[in-house]
């Protein structure tokens, strides 16, 4: 188990996954490798938000209003490298884990099993389970490619 107090949310970070631990909050999965943090999901990404100059919470009301998602829409923290994080509950949510788009190989992902939960397929031949259904994780894949759309506009 790595322990990464610094870590700061970049190009590389595939996913941020809350644990039940009695020192550690995250499990940071990153194309280099696992990470675990004391810092909250939500916590390491406001510092990420602030970083490029907004605020989790401005972040995700811009895309509430701009496409009209009402619930769980996706995190935009940089449109420039497209930083753009699929949330698996509330972004309030403890719960919540994060999937960061540019990372997910999408159509392996909707084309893989039709169990009751899903599994997050990555470009790099990587996955991690998810307990989304299918029709649940279909819609926040289409939210984030709607954004992603958009961005590059």
């Amino acid at each position: 188990m790595e322990v990464n107090e610094n870590y700061v949310i970049n190009v590389d970070t595939k996913a941020l996954k809350p644990v039940q631990h009695f020192q550690y909050q995250t499990k940071i999965v990153d194309a280099k490798g696992e990470y675990y943090s004391t810092k909250t999901c939500k916590e390491l990404l406001m510092e990420s938000c602030i970083q490029h100059l907004t605020t989790f919470e401005g972040a995700l009301y811009a895309v509430r209003k701009r496409f009209g998602f009402t619930k769980e829409p996706p995190l935009v923290i940089d449109k420039a490298n497209e930083l753009i994080v699929i949330p698996t509950k509330s972004p309030t949510s403890h719960l919540c884990s994060w999937y960061f788009l540019s990372h997910i190989d999408v159509t392996q992902t909707l084309s893989s099993s039709k169990q009751a939960s899903q599994i997050i397929y990555f470009h790099d031949q990587t996955h991690l389970p998810t307990s989304l259904s299918r029709h649940s994780l279909k819609e926040k894949l289409s939210k984030a490619l709607t954004v992603q759309h958009d961005i590059r506009k």
